[in-house]
């Protein structure tokens, strides 16, 4: 069955929960509405088929009641290491908010001035920030939002690139095809996304430039651009919330935004926020790390009940077991709390 995000009624690009999901590859189209309704004629036919009314059985069915809203209680928001904006005046559980608070205050206590995060409930506009005007080195995050404007600005998905240029030491795909290779746009936004391939990325900025990604970023209010001698450069937890919330409403009223989200939910790393949630819904995120600046930090854009975007940035030894921790353990108590908040 498909997921519906919420109230606020958007779909989730044809997503559905982990169990059930399968994500294929969308090959553009000069008619892409065209293809979607032939994809919703297949799932209306799959629905059919597995609908079907059960055999009788005399086991009597049980139902739970759904949790019932209640006003949320004074003091909850106050004395937190985080800020908290635009919070949901009922919640389902004050018990659950006042824990999971709790653990997110252990959490800022525990690292200190080496982590940052921003998180935003998509349908109610709660925010939740710590330490989210701290610069770090963007890494590969900056990948996402660059493509997303690529996409959004209509260039041609099959105009093929000659490699051009190739990132230091990297040993990506397109880099080990070497100078004079050839790739179609779509072929080095999908490396780009799924293996964060920096050669692809490279070569991206290369041909198409940076003058509109400049401008999307000065229209979100986002305090950092690119440049000749600089396509990573340096943001902040807001900054890339906003860039990811914009993914997301990209996403919902496009195929090429759709399209872009079905990578980022199958790439080659996923071992930080999209560990911890994916078994509850599909999970869209690009990661970003670097050993020299000691750099690592994920963006994800979370497909729950009430879809919610959450940016984790750490200044730590990347892509260890214990790297990934914070991300776990930040992702779990975001879970709970956006369970918790009421949509009006």
């Amino acid at each position: 069955m498909a997921l519906c995000l919420c109230s606020c009624g958007h779909a989730a690009a044809d997503f559905e929960r982990k169990a059930d999901y399968v994500p294929t590859e969308y090959s553009y189209t000069d008619s892409p509405e065209e293809a979607v309704t032939e994809e919703q004629t297949e799932e209306t036919a799959e629905t059919a088929e597995t609908t079907a009314p059960p055999p009788e059985t005399t086991t009597e069915a049980t139902t739970t009641a759904p949790p019932k809203p209640v006003g949320l209680q004074d003091g909850v928001l106050d004395g937190h290491r985080f800020g908290i904006t635009k919070f949901s005046h009922k919640v389902y559980s004050n018990t659950k908010i006042k824990k999971a608070f709790s653990k997110l205050d252990d959490i800022c206590d525990d690292y200190g001035g080496t982590i940052s995060f921003a998180y935003k409930n998509l349908c109610t506009g709660t925010v939740i920030t710590y330490n989210a005007d701290t610069k770090y080195g963007l890494c590969s995050t900056v990948k996402a939002p660059f493509c997303a404007n690529l996409l959004e600005k209509k260039v041609d998905p099959e105009d093929e690139i000659t490699i051009s240029v190739l990132w230091d030491d990297d040993g990506g795909e397109v880099a080990q095809g070497g100078i004079g290779k050839t790739y179609t746009t779509k072929e080095l936004i999908r490396l780009a996304i799924t293996q964060s391939d920096n050669s692809a990325y490279y070569n991206l900025v290369n041909t198409y430039g940076y003058t509109s990604f400049n401008n999307k970023c000065a229209e979100l209010g986002v305090g950092y651009d690119l440049g000749s001698s600089w396509i990573f450069n340096y943001g902040t937890a807001n900054d890339l919330l906003k860039q990811y919330v914009d993914i997301y409403k990209y996403s919902v009223k496009s195929e090429r935004g759709k399209w872009l989200i079905k990578l980022m939910t199958k790439t080659e790393l996923e071992s930080q926020i999209t560990a911890q949630l994916s078994d509850k819904y599909p999970v869209a995120h690009k990661y970003g790390s670097d050993w020299d600046q000691k750099c690592y930090h994920d963006c994800a854009i979370c497909f729950a009940e009430q879809p919610f975007v959450l940016i984790i940035m750490t200044n730590q030894e990347p892509e260890t077991k214990e790297s990934d921790k914070v991300f776990h353990k930040l992702a779990k108590q975001f879970d709970i709390i956006n369970e918790q908040i009421v949509s009006e």
